[in-house]
């Protein structure tokens, strides 16, 4: 059985332990920006973006996936990274390529005045 001066002296170390290491402390998540790159990225190497907000990071960004999966984190103020997120939208707002014609279908008209669909 331990004594009074062990219980002591393993309460406060609990104390401490919580004092140094609070449960509530600040962290950044792993998706915030800490900086921004300096150069224009070329928009064909950019496949989707996701953006960081100023409330649960330090800084608003734009985080743009390249090809090659790596995450560049840009200004969103900047003309070019604006014109990038837009021509992302838009591709992702069409529809791919061939998909009206698949589903499509087609009259074709026949020299006696009937026509049938195909």
């Amino acid at each position: 059985m331990a004594g009074p001066a062990t219980i002591v002296a393993s309460l406060l170390l609990v104390a401490c332990a919580c004092c140094i290491f609070p449960t509530d402390s600040v962290t950044i998540p792993s998706s915030c920006c800490i900086s921004f790159i300096s150069k224009k990225i070329p928009g064909k190497l950019v496949v989707s973006y996701q953006l960081t907000n100023g409330s649960t990071c330090r800084k608003a960004g734009v985080i743009f996936i390249t090809k090659g999966g790596h995450k560049i984190c840009s200004d969103p103020k900047l003309p070019w990274v604006q014109r990038h997120m837009q021509n992302l939208d838009a591709k992702r707002k069409q529809p791919p390529a061939g998909a009206k014609a698949r589903g499509a279908k087609f009259s074709v008209q026949t020299h006696h005045g009937n026509s049938t669909q195909v």
